[in-house]
């Protein structure tokens, strides 16, 4: 199995962390990676996905959620062709105090071809993996920044 991880430290707490992760609606506004996202945030819902990697056209898959703990776990797993390529992908947010939240984004790879697939696009892989988290944190941090109710 082959991991890849990344993670950012969001000056926001994990419930507004949170409340921009499971908006899928409006990943189009800022995800520079996973593009588009149908279906509802709930154990076994089938989701529906469109993403970009770096000088590839527009990848559409489907996953489960397997793992659901608002507001700091959502997990979904890929089967793009059963033990040849599969994906484990999870979100994690750990509340650090004083407003600060670390955000980590991880993926586990799987499957006979993983390897392979790795080889030839891990790197596109993790500079979009970063770039959501970047995009994420500028997200997050903007609307926090607006919500007078976190002033008090």
């Amino acid at each position: 199995m082959k991991t890849i991880r990344s993670e950012i430290i969001i000056a926001a707490s994990a419930e507004e962390v949170w409340s921009v992760l499971a908006a899928f609606h409006l990943y189009p506004e800022w995800n520079p990676f996973i593009r588009k996202v149908r279906g509802k945030i709930a154990v076994a819902e089938r989701l529906w996905f469109k993403a970009r990697i770096d000088g590839l056209p527009a990848i559409f898959f489907r996953a489960t959620i397997w793992q659901l703990v608002p507001p700091v776990k959502l997990g979904w797993y890929a089967i793009f062709l059963k033990g040849i390529f599969e994906a484990s992908h999870y979100f994690e947010i750990e509340e650090l105090g004083s407003g600060m939240s670390r955000f980590i984004n991880t993926e586990e790879f799987s499957g006979l071809f993983s390897g392979a697939v790795l080889f030839l696009l891990e790197s596109r892989f993790r500079k979009r993996y970063q770039m959501m988290d970047e995009a994420l944190k500028e997200r997050v941090e903007a609307v926090a920044i607006t919500n007078p109710a976190r002033l008090n």
